[in-house]
């Protein structure tokens, strides 16, 4: 890959149909997971997706966050954006990661290209409003 092209990962559980093949404990296994990408690359990881399921807005799920060794130029974008619970839902999420990660980027936890093309244009919105 040409030394220009930006990187980034997401570090996912997997899922199927929007369900977790495992519900994570924490954010541990994705900060272990980030931090030894950083290592034994020979570049800059530009961003992280990181997901966060509708049910954590606790400290238990995001402390582990303290312990991302990035370079100060990667971003990280939590996924803490669920329709299900909108504003409401996501603004907790934010707030407990932020007391852990006091800068990220917001997004959908898993992304949006398996999703209903009419639910595109509300999670924009929802987006938005986050921001």
């Amino acid at each position: 890959m040409p030394a220009g092209v930006q990187v980034g990962f997401h570090l996912c559980y997997g899922d199927y149909e929007h369900a977790h093949f495992v519900e994570p404990t924490d954010t541990s296994w994705i900060v272990r997971s980030a931090n030894a990408l950083c290592a034994a690359l020979d570049r800059n990881v530009s961003w992280f997706h990181l997901p966060v399921p509708r049910g954590r807005d606790d400290d238990a799920y995001f402390a582990p966050l303290g312990g991302l060794d990035l370079d100060p130029a990667t971003v990280v974008y939590l996924g803490l954006v669920h329709a299900t619970d909108g504003v409401e839902g996501a603004t907790r999420r934010a707030a407990a990661g932020r007391r852990h990660l006091p800068t990220f980027g917001v997004a959908t936890e898993c992304g949006m290209g398996r999703r209903d093309p009419t639910t595109i244009p509300d999670l924009l919105r929802l987006h938005a409003a986050l921001c």
